[in-house]
């Protein structure tokens, strides 16, 4: 897996946590995203700036899931960020 970083679009969408998942609103699109535990985990770990490798790490012990499993999951849960534009990779600097 890459080590690579993402930047996430504060500006773009409110966020709010219910118990162990979350909700993102798109403020530009009015769409909801409902996040489920893991899918809740991954976008705090993103919004505190950790790579991909150390969320991987963490999901791993988190979840107790094993690598290719918990490297699968998290590269489908970052691409339809991406892809709304609520992240996008950080430039080396």
């Amino acid at each position: 897996m890459e080590n690579k970083y993402y930047v996430v679009n504060e500006n773009r969408f409110l966020f709010t946590e219910i118990d162990d998942e979350g909700v993102l609103f798109d403020v530009e699109t009015n769409e909801y995203l409902n996040l489920n535990s893991t899918f809740c985990s991954i976008f705090k770990y993103l919004r505190e700036n950790l790579s991909l490798q150390e969320i991987k790490e963490k999901l791993i012990q988190e979840y107790d899931v094993p690598g290719d499993v918990c490297e699968s999951e998290l590269l489908g849960s970052v691409e339809p960020l991406i892809q709304k534009g609520l992240i996008r990779e950080k430039s080396a600097a």
